[in-house]
Parts: structure tokens; C-alpha cells; sequence
């Protein structure tokens, strides 16, 4: 059966459709048209036998017997889907019209089926247009018949051979909706059936691959690492050493060059990491007014290099303490100050703290980072936390960065809770915010209160005893 279906297509030269829909259409053309070619001779036999001669439905019905094999066959040729719908649904309501309405039947139900079998058929065929067209049509037809009825000779309901023949007609009317409607149904569950098995297996297929994906960005970002920081370790030698000034100019280059690739590799580690949900949050008890600080003192040296002024500023009366990750949080404010300061080729870099007291014991602390830089570009905006969605100079059209950094921002972010957004303006600057949830913590043993007056302690208390606050 399969061989002999196979040869079918082949000849129908259904090899030459790329797209799936275009292959179900087309089976289901053919389908449908050698499944009715089959009932109608039947129908044709049982016709002939019942009037006892040849009479004009013969002749319409192989008509319509010769069109719809015509139809298949012309896929050889041009799948014109649209036309076909057309087509096969002004022969179905032509075929219910010419049989009902001349003879004064009225609303023959043994038809009704085949216009839903063509329903079926337009929808699956044709476009949206051809389907509303198609229904506006059957329902014009099936007021006719309504208004037909009223013309019904119904004393012909009294004679036995014309109930006989009228029944067996409605049987083999039916019999024929059963078998189209089937048909098509039957082989759209079982494309139905194939697509899911396909999809799943992709789906199986493509974790698969995720997973080695990830393992390889691991191993290989390992692997990186140990030949990059010899390289470092011995650049670090030479520039002890006596070097001229161009020697020396191009071994700070060497050196920048490889900070930036270790910069790099992180990135990967880290997104293998949360890719392979390995990354999880170690709370300790810091303090983020000084996390701050420290952070605008490491890009100090690379603002100034640009003329970029930075700022700190930290809302006053907010505990000095919060219970969270310092090492995740500190390279979330990290990866966006370090941004903030690249794009930024002249005016200021300003980072800020804020937050809300949900009277809990737990605060939204929300961190801002806003700079005077070449913005995003609106269309950019939804896309810029994805992963390898590299930031564009809007106005220079040069790509900067790995496109990690804040797809990784994004990924920490969520994993404690909270939410990252952005607010831009091409020429005008960015304005990137974090909000995080943090529980306040104290000390068991309370520092003099010298230590806590500034929100930028010097001291870190990441290592005491702490308790909850409320």
C-alpha cells in the first residue's frame, strides 16, 4: 500500500512542494477525489438499477466524476489550492441545487451532509476568503430549498416506490458525506499524529544538542582560561621589566587584550551555567551602600581615561544591612556601570540606590545606572537582554560587546526574584534599573556608632552572626 501510494505522489510530482501545508492540500486533493470517484460509481450503479436507465444525473455525475480526477490530476502541474476550493464547492452546491430545487423537493436532508463535507473540504483547502464565500453561499442555497418546500408535492410521499426511492438515494447521499468527510478527517489526524511525533523528537533532539552545547562551552571556556592567564601571568612579568616605551605600549596591549577575552570566558562559564541550572545564590549579609562604592572606585581609572564623570548616590535611612548574594548582585551593578562607562564618550555615569519597605522585614531595593551615552534605538530596547544581542552604537553603527553581559544580568536578576528594565533615548543616554526583594538583617553584636552612621561602611560584616530584622 505504501509502495502504490508512493507511486502515486510520485506521479502527482508531490516531491516538488517544500512547504507541509502545500503536501497535506495536496493529499488531501487526492485523497478526496479518488475516495468520491469510488462512492459516486457505486452510486452510479445503484442510480441506474433504481430508475431503471440512463437519465440526466448519470450524465452530471460523471461530469463531476471526471473534474474532480481532473483536479488531482492537475497538481502534476500548478497546486493551485485556492482554485481548487473553488471549484469542488461550486460542483457541491451546484449538485445539491440541481437535484432539490427543479423538482420541488424542498430541503432534501439527506444532501444537508455534503455541505458540511465541503465545508470541511474549503477549510482545509482554500484561504479564509474562499471558506466565507463557500458558507455565505450553502446558506443562500438552504433558504432556496426552504422557500422550494413550500412547492413540495408531498402527495408523493404516499406512493411506496417513491418513499423507496427516495430512501435509498438519502442512504447513498449520506453514505457519501460519511466517506469524504472521513477521508479527510482520517488523513488529517494521522498528518496531525506525524507532526507531533515529529515535533516531540525535535524537541528531544534539540535538548539534546542544548545540553552538549552547554557542556562544550564549559570545557572549552575551562580550557581557554588556563593557557590565557599564563599568557597574562607572564605579561605582567615583562612589564616589570626594563621596556622602552613602545615595548612597553605593547605589552599593556597584550595585557588589555587578554582582561577583556578572561572578560569573555566568564560570560560563557556563566551562561553555561545558568543554561545547566547550576547557578545558585549563597545569601550572606552585606552591605550594598559600600558594594556600591567599591564597584564606582574599580571603573574609576577607565571613566576618567574618557573625561566620563561617575556618581554615587545612596537614598538616606535605609538599613546598612540586607541579607542576599553579594557576589551575584555585585557583578549584575558591575556588568551595567562597566557598560554604562563603554558607551559613554563624554558626560557623566551616574549609579543610585533606592527602596521600599514592604513591612515585612524584607525591602525592593532598586538600583539604577543611568549615563549621558549613545542610547539604544526603540526597536533594540526588547531585544537588548536576550542572549547574544550585541549593543549597537546607534550613531556610529559599531557593535560593542559580546552580547552576554546583560542577557546574564537579566538571568541573576530573575534568579533572585526581581526584575530588570530599561528606559532609552538614541544621542540622549540609558537608564537601566534593578529591582531586587532583600530581607534587612542587624548584627548580634552592635558596632560603635561611628560605624554606622555613613551609608558607606568601611567595614565588611559579611562573615558575623546576623538575625533577621522584624
Amino acid at each position: 500500500m505504501k509502495n502504490l501510494i508512493g507511486r502515486w505522489e510520485a506521479f502527482l510530482r508531490l516531491g516538488r512542494l517544500t512547504r507541509a501545508s502545500d503536501l497535506f492540500k495536496a493529499r488531501t486533493v487526492y485523497v478526496t477525489a479518488i475516495g468520491f470517484c469510488l462512492v459516486q460509481m457505486a452510486n452510479f450503479v445503484q442510480m441506474y438499477f433504481a430508475y431503471g436507465g440512463w437519465i440526466l444525473d448519470h450524465t452530471l455525475l460523471l461530469v463531476a466524476v471526471g473534474v474532480f480526477m481532473a483536479t488531482a490530476i492537475s497538481l502534476r502541474v500548478q497546486a493551485n489550492f485556492d482554485f481548487v476550493s473553488v471549484l469542488w464547492g461550486s460542483i457541491i452546491l451546484l449538485g445539491i441545487g440541481g437535484t432539490s430545487i427543479p423538482s420541488n423537493v424542498g430541503i432534501n436532508s439527506a444532501l444537508l451532509p455534503v455541505l458540511v463535507a465541503g465545508t470541511v473540504l474549503i477549510a482545509l483547502l482554500g484561504s479564509v476568503r474562499s471558506l466565507l464565500i463557500y458558507c455565505a453561499s450553502a446558506g443562500l442555497l438552504i433558504v432556496c430549498l426552504h422557500m422550494n418546500a413550500s412547492n413540495a408535492d408531498i402527495t408523493l410521499l404516499s406512493d411506496p416506490a417513491y418513499v423507496a426511492l427516495r430512501n435509498s438515494q438519502r442512504t447513498m447521499q449520506a453514505f457519501i458525506a460519511i466517506v469524504l468527510a472521513g477521508l479527510v478527517l482520517g488523513l488529517l489526524a494521522s498528518s496531525l499524529e506525524r507532526l507531533f511525533r515529529s515535533l516531540e523528537q525535535s524537541l528531544t533532539d534539540a535538548r539534546a544538542a542544548e545540553a552538549a552545547k552547554t557542556q562544550f562551552l564549559a570545557d572549552m571556556s575551562h580550557e581557554l582560561r588556563t593557557p590565557l592567564n599564563g599568557v597574562l601571568g607572564m605579561n605582567q612579568l615583562m612589564l616589570r621589566t626594563d621596556l622602552d616605551d613602545t615595548q612597553k605600549n605593547y605589552a599593556q596591549i597584550v595585557e588589555d587584550c587578554g582582561r577583556g577575552m578572561i572578560t569573555v570566558i566568564d560570560d560563557i562559564l556563566d551562561l553555561s551555567r545558568l543554561e545547566a541550572d547550576k547557578v545558585s545564590l549563597t545569601p550572606t549579609a552585606f552591605n550594598p551602600a559600600k558594594m556600591l562604592d567599591s564597584i564606582i572606585a574599580l571603573h574609576q581609572a577607565n571613566a576618567s581615561a574618557k573625561d566620563v564623570e561617575l556618581y554615587l548616590q545612596v537614598e538616606p535611612g535605609l538599613p546598612d544591612f540586607f541579607m542576599g548574594d553579594h557576589g551575584r548582585l555585585r557583578q549584575i551593578m558591575g556588568n551595567l556601570i562597566s557598560n554604562a562607562v563603554k558607551f559613554t564618550d563624554e558626560g557623566y555615569v551616574a549609579m543610585s540606590m533606592r527602596a521600599q519597605d514592604m513591612q515585612d522585614g524584607r525591602w525592593w531595593l532598586n538600583f539604577f545606572v543611568e549615563d549621558s551615552g549613545v542610547g539604544i534605538t526603540p526597536d533594540r530596547q526588547a531585544s537588548i537582554f536576550k542572549r547574544f544581542e550585541q549593543a549597537q552604537d546607534g550613531q556610529k553603527n559599531i557593535v560593542r560587546g559580546s552580547g552576554l553581559g546583560l542577557a546574564i544580568c537579566r538571568e541573576l536578576t530573575e534568579l533572585f526574584g526581581g526584575e530588570i528594565s530599561v528606559t532609552s533615548e538614541p544621542g540622549k543616554g540609558s537608564r537601566f534599573c534593578v529591582a531586587i526583594p532583600l530581607s534587612a538583617v542587624v548584627l548580634d553584636e552592635p558596632k560603635p556608632a561611628a560605624a554606622q552612621q555613613p551609608s558607606l561602611a568601611t567595614s565588611n560584616s559579611a562573615a558575623q552572626p546576623v538575625k533577621m530584622v522584624g
